[in-house]
C-alpha cells in the first residue's frame, strides 16, 4: 500500500467522536429491538402458541428446537466474537506496519534531503577548486605559450608547437568552465534564478540547436538558495531529458509568481513526441527531480504538453524556512 493511498485511507476512516456515537447508537438499537421483542412477544403470547403448536410433534421432541436455537444463537456468537478479535489483531498489525511504513518513509526521505544537500554542497566546492587552480593552471599555460611564440622566430619549429600548446590550453580551459557551469553555474549566485535560466537556455540552444524560450513572470526575486538550486537543477534535468527522449524542436520555460505569498510555479514544455510516464517515474533523473520539489513542500507532475509534447510541472509553496537548514547545516560541515 502507498503513502498516498494510505493518507486517503485514513481521510476516509470516522474520527473518535463519529465512531463513538455511531456506537452508541448501535448499542441504542440493539436495546430498543429487545425491548420491543419482549413487549410484542408479551402482548400475542408467542412462546405459548409455540409450544401449543408443537404439542402435537411431541414424539419428535420438536419443543426442544428452541433449546437448539438458543445453542446455535450462543456457538454463533462466540465464533463471532472470536472472528472479531483475529478482524481486531489484524487490523492493529497493519495500523502498526502502516505506522513502521511511515518512519522509514520519512527517515528515506530525510536521507535523500541530505544527500541532495552534500551533493550541492560538494559541487560548490569543486567548482572553487576547479576555478581557482585548474582554470587559472591553464591561463597560466596559455599566457606563457602566447610569450613563447612571440618570443621564437616565425618559422622555427617551437613557435608552431608553442601555438598548439596556447589553443590546448585555450580548449581545455573552456572544458573547465563547461563542467563549472555543470557543477556551479556562477550566473546563479550573480544573476539569481532568472538569469541563469535565461543563460541555461542559451547555451542549450547552442549545443543542441533547438529553441528554448524563457517566460518570466510574476514577483521573482529572493526566492532563497534552496529554491533557486531546486528549480535550475528541475530545469536543466528536464531540458536533458527533452535531449535524451523528447526528439523537439521547441522548448518553452515558464517561471512564474503571482505574489510575494504566492506559491512558485515552473513549467518545461516541449512539442516533442513525448514519451510514457511510467518510464519516466522508473528514472533516477524523475526520481531526483521530485525529491528536490519535496524536500521544499512542493510537487512535480508530468502531464501532456499545450505544445503538443511533454510538460513538467514543478509547483514549490512560497519560500518554507524549514528546510533552509538542509543546504546551510552541510554547507557549514563541508566547510
Amino acid at each position: 500500500m502507498s503513502l498516498d493511498t494510505m493518507h486517503i485511507y485514513r481521510e476516509a476512516l470516522p474520527g473518535p467522536r463519529a465512531t463513538t456515537r455511531r456506537r452508541q447508537l448501535e448499542l441504542l438499537m440493539i436495546a430498543a429491538a429487545a425491548v420491543l421483542t419482549f413487549l410484542v412477544s408479551s402482548r400475542t403470547e408467542l412462546y405459548e402458541s409455540l409450544h401449543t403448536a408443537l404439542e402435537r410433534y411431541e414424539g419428535f421432541q420438536a419443543d426442544e428446537l428452541v433449546f437448539v436455537l438458543l445453542s446455535l444463537l450462543a456457538g454463533l456468537a462466540v465464533f463471532s466474537l472470536l472472528r472479531w478479535r483475529e478482524a481486531r489483531r489484524e487490523l492493529l498489525s497493519r495500523i502498526s506496519a502502516e505506522r513502521a511504513l511511515q518512519r522509514l518513509a520519512a527517515r528515506n526521505r530525510d536521507l535523500a534531503q541530505t544527500l541532495i544537500g552534500l551533493q550541492e554542497a560538494e559541487r560548490r566546492r569543486i567548482a572553487h577548486e576547479l576555478h581557482d587552480h585548474f582554470g587559472q593552471s591553464c591561463n597560466a599555460i596559455r599566457i606563457d605559450a602566447v610569450f613563447l611564440c612571440k618570443a621564437l622566430p616565425d618559422d622555427a619549429i617551437e613557435q608552431a608547437a608553442a601555438s598548439r600548446i596556447a589553443d590546448m590550453a585555450d580548449e581545455l580551459y573552456q572544458t573547465v568552465r563547461g563542467l563549472l557551469y555543470e557543477l556551479r553555474p556562477a550566473a546563479l549566485d550573480s544573476l539569481g534564478l532568472v538569469g541563469a535560466l535565461q543563460s541555461l537556455c542559451e547555451s542549450w540552444e547552442e549545443r543542441t540547436e533547438v529553441s528554448c524560450a524563457l517566460l518570466p513572470s510574476g514577483e521573482l526575486s529572493d526566492l532563497g538558495e534552496q529554491i533557486n538550486i531546486a528549480l535550475f537543477r528541475i530545469a536543466q534535468e528536464s531540458l536533458s531529458n527533452v535531449v535524451k527522449h523528447a526528439r523537439a524542436s521547441h522548448v518553452r520555460i515558464s517561471l512564474r509568481r503571482e505574489s510575494e505569498a504566492g506559491p512558485i510555479e515552473l513549467e518545461i514544455e516541449d512539442d516533442g513526441v513525448g514519451h510514457d510516464a511510467a518510464s519516466v517515474r522508473a528514472g533516477l533523473g524523475w526520481l531526483g527531480m521530485k525529491e528536490r520539489a519535496s524536500m521544499l513542500g512542493g510537487e512535480l507532475t508530468i502531464g501532456q504538453s499545450r505544445l503538443g509534447g511533454v510538460m513538467v510541472r514543478c509547483r514549490i509553496p512560497a519560500a518554507p524556512r524549514s528546510e533552509q537548514r538542509i543546504y546551510t547545516e552541510t554547507e557549514q560541515e563541508n566547510r
